[in-house]
C-alpha cells in the first residue's frame, strides 16, 4: 500500500524552516545585545500593549456580532471569549485561520446553527478585510510622498493593494451569488465528485442561503461591521504609537499610519507562512527602514508584537478550555436551517 504524498505539509515545514532561518539572520544582523537591551528597556510597557490588543479584540467582536442573525442568543462577553479562543488556535497552529473558525463554530454550536455561525464568520472575515483595506488606503496618502526614492517598491505596493481589494470584492460578489454552490458546480465540471462533495453540498447550501439573506436584507449591518473593523485598525495605530514612544522613538501618527498600511500589505503577502514566522519580522524591518527608522527598532517592534500575541493567545487557550467544559449540551443545539 503506497502512502499519499504530503506535499502541502512538506511545503509548510520548508517555509517554516526558512522563516526561522530568516529570523535568525535578522537577529544576527541587528545584534542580539542591542535587541535584548531594547526589550529590557521596554519592560512593563508590554502590559499597555496587551491592554490595547484587548480593546482591539473587543471592537472586532462588536464587528462580528453585527453579522450574526438578529436576536441570536449570544452575549457580547461570550462572543468575545469565543473569538479569543479561535484567534489563539489560529496563532498557535499552522491552519492558516481555518482551525480558529472551526473552533468558533463548535463553541457556538449549542446556541446557533452551524450554518448561521459559519456564514457570519465568512461575512465578518470580508468586513475585516475591507476595514484593513480602508486603513491601507488612508496610509497611501502618507506613504507615497515619502517613497519617491523607491518608485518600484511603491508600484509593487499599490499593485498588491489593488489585487487584494479586487479579490475581496470579488469574493463578496461570489458570496452573494452562492459561493459553495459555485465551488461544487466547478468541482463537478472538473470531474471531481464522490462522497466528500455530496457531504458538503447540503451544508454549503445552508451557508449560501444565510449569506444571501444577510447581504440582501442587512446591508447596513455589513457596513456597520466594516466600520467597527476600521475603528479596530485605528486603535492598532495608537497601539503602534504607544510602542514606539515606550521604545524611546516617538513617531508622528501620520508616519505610524504609513507604517501600518505598508505592514498590512506585507502581512497579506505572507499569510501562507505558518505564524508568519520570519516573514513578519522581515516585513517590519523593511517597513521601518523605508520610513527612516532603524532596523533594530523594526525588529524590536516585531518581537514586542510577538510577545503580545503570545499573551493574548494564552488568554484565548484558557477561554477555550473554560468554554469547552461549561458550554451547554449539544443536544440543546438549535436545528439547522
Amino acid at each position: 500500500m503506497t502512502s499519499r504524498p504530503r506535499t502541502p505539509r512538506t511545503f509548510q515545514l520548508g517555509v517554516l524552516v526558512a522563516g526561522v532561518a530568516l529570523f535568525a539572520i535578522l537577529v544576527r544582523s541587528v545584534g542580539l545585545e542591542r535587541l535584548v537591551a531594547d526589550l529590557r528597556g521596554f519592560g512593563f510597557a508590554i502590559v499597555g500593549v496587551v491592554a490595547y490588543e484587548l480593546i482591539i479584540d473587543a471592537v472586532n467582536t462588536v464587528a462580528w456580532r453585527k453579522t450574526l442573525p438578529p436576536g441570536a442568543p449570544v452575549g457580547f462577553w461570550l462572543l468575545f471569549w469565543v473569538r479569543q479562543a479561535g484567534v489563539a488556535v489560529n496563532q498557535l497552529t499552522p491552519t492558516v485561520t481555518v482551525g480558529g473558525e472551526v473552533v468558533k463554530t463548535l463553541l457556538l454550536r449549542p446556541r446557533l446553527p452551524t450554518a448561521a455561525t459559519a456564514a457570519s464568520l465568512v461575512a465578518a472575515r470580508m468586513s475585516y478585510a475591507l476595514g484593513q483595506a480602508f486603513l491601507v488606503l488612508l496610509g497611501f496618502s502618507a506613504m507615497l510622498g515619502r517613497m519617491r526614492h523607491a518608485p518600484d517598491l511603491t508600484t509593487a505596493i499599490v499593485l498588491a493593494f489593488l489585487i487584494t481589494v479586487g479579490g475581496v470584492l470579488g469574493f463578496v460578489w461570489l458570496q452573494r451569488r452562492g459561493i459553495f454552490a459555485t465551488v461544487i458546480a466547478s468541482a463537478r465540471r472538473l470531474g471531481i465528485g464522490g462522497g466528500f462533495v455530496e457531504r458538503i453540498q447540503a451544508d454549503g447550501a445552508a451557508i449560501d442561503a444565510h449569506l444571501a439573506d444577510f447581504y440582501r436584507d442587512r446591508p447596513k449591518a455589513f457596513g456597520a461591521s466594516v466600520l467597527w473593523h476600521v475603528v479596530g485598525q485605528l486603535v492598532g495605530l495608537i497601539q503602534l504609537s504607544f510602542i514606539l514612544t515606550a521604545l524611546g522613538v516617538p513617531t508622528p501618527l501620520v508616519t505610524c499610519l504609513a507604517i501600518e498600511a505598508f505592514a498590512l500589505v506585507l502581512d497579506w503577502a505572507g499569510f501562507w507562512v505558518p505564524g508568519r514566522i520570519g516573514a513578519q519580522e522581515a516585513g517590519r524591518v523593511l517597513v521601518f527602514t523605508t520610513f527612516g527608522l532603524s532596523a533594530a527598532t523594526g525588529l524590536a517592534v516585531a518581537l514586542i508584537m510577538r510577545l503580545n500575541q503570545l499573551a493574548v493567545a494564552a488568554l484565548g487557550l484558557a477561554a477555550f478550555a473554560s468554554l469547552s467544559l461549561t458550554q451547554p449540551s449539544r443536544a440543546a443545539s438549535p436545528p439547522e436551517r
